[in-house]
């Protein structure tokens, strides 16, 4: 039997634009239920090809780099490239696997594109199983690899535990693309107390040898061997760095310390060719996947141990104004009402900070403002239940509806 529905509202004052968003929120209860049964893909299709324009303008003698940023999980990879774009077009979070899935971020500079390549962190099989995690999880940094023409490996410098070698996913990846330019990216050193060690750090991980700064082969560049994957594990076992780093750099993603030689970096390394990307686009993926991912990565952030693992958000309604804000409305699926609970806080005080903040980090990606809600739902015996969060404008106050 259906018990009777509670709805928990919170509302916020987080970027807010004005008459047409508190319009369009009033309309947003009576248009979510024709949208709940149907296909969404059909529903965004319309949306999506008019948010990204296509321009047919290309610059006169473009370059194209495309960059592959790997590393272990959580070792800032996101923010990185974030930081790179100028734009918060991959989610991010405190825990590890916010990355779910292969996902291109573009940059324009001049005449050069720069297309990074944002992979999930590198896992066992027996992690991706434990994290409850995408079968592709495990092939995407891989797949990167083989598209890339240089490999940014991201190496998180105040990991105690891990500072003092390449995971040994890393140095596979290497030791099957060894013809692909890479550099090392020594992350988070605004953490470290102390930068003494750095340099030491440096020539443990590159195993004291630069190909930049090495002089060039005589009769020509080296002859590089391609190993087999069992040569390659073998290889491996010992290693503790990579020899072939062609730069090192010493960054903080989340400061932008050091991220400006980066850039110039990847100018350098582009080559003439054709765009893959209009100039207006700074994703591949939808505005509603940056939307979802976005509020997973929230939930991530402000929910204890692995409960947000196991939560599904997925886009109820999307919709784009004619004054460029964004509206959308976010379904966060909980598999008890223990759980939902948990969602929700104390009077809603979790779920109206993980809106507030979802809402920023998504003005930061579109650059525009958005109105953002929330609904959790949960199942239990077969019976579909629903509380309603709801972010919308100029009010800060809490309320239940029976």
């Amino acid at each position: 039997m259906l018990k009777p529905l509670r709805v928990f509202s919170v509302f916020s004052s987080v970027h807010r634009s004005h008459n047409l968003i508190r319009s369009e929120s009033r309309q947003i209860p009576q248009t979510i239920p024709s949208f709940r049964n149907v296909s969404t893909s059909s529903i965004y299709q319309e949306e999506y090809e008019t948010y990204v324009v296509h321009s047919e303008t290309r610059p006169e003698n473009p370059h194209l780099v495309k960059v592959a940023i790997i590393g272990l999980p959580n070792a800032g990879k996101s923010t990185l490239i974030n930081s790179l774009t100028g734009r918060k077009a991959c989610p991010i979070s405190s825990k590890v696997h916010t990355t779910r899935c292969r996902a291109r971020a573009i940059s324009v500079k001049d005449n050069t594109q720069i297309v990074f390549l944002d992979t999930p962190g590198l896992v066992t099989e027996e992690e991706s199983k434990h994290h409850h995690l995408e079968p592709q999880y495990l092939r995407d940094g891989e797949k990167a690899l083989q598209e890339a023409h240089v490999i940014g490996v991201v190496h998180d410098a105040s990991n105690y535990w891990l500072k003092n070698r390449l995971d040994e996913k890393v140095l596979r990846l290497l030791h099957l693309y060894p013809h692909k330019d890479s550099f090392l990216i020594l992350n988070k050193i605004d953490i470290l107390k102390s930068k003494r060690n750095l340099l030491d750090l440096v020539k443990i991980l590159t195993n004291g040898s630069l190909v930049g700064q090495q002089p060039p082969e005589p009769g020509g560049n080296k002859k590089l061997n391609y190993l087999s994957e069992s040569q390659v594990k073998k290889a491996v076992k010992p290693e503790r760095g990579w020899p072939n780093f062609r730069e090192v750099f010493l960054v903080s993603a989340l400061t932008r310390s050091g991220v400006d030689g980066i850039e110039r970096f990847l100018l350098k390394s582009s080559r003439p060719g054709p765009w893959m990307f209009s100039e207006e686009q700074f994703s591949d993926q939808s505005p509603e996947w940056l939307i979802e991912e976005t509020v997973r990565g929230r939930l991530l952030e402000h929910l204890p141990q692995e409960i947000p693992y196991n939560l599904n958000t997925r886009i109820e309604y999307f919709h784009r104004g004619e004054q460029g804000n964004l509206v959308s409305v976010v379904l966060v699926e909980c598999a008890t009402p223990r759980l939902q609970k948990l969602v929700v806080g104390p009077k809603g005080s979790r779920i109206r900070t993980i809106a507030m903040e979802a809402e920023q980090d998504l003005y930061h990606t579109f650059q525009q403002p958005v109105m953002l809600k929330l609904i959790t739902k949960y199942y239990e015996s077969g019976v579909q239940q629903a509380g309603t969060i709801d972010c919308r404008t100029r009010h800060n106050q809490y309320r239940i509806v029976p």
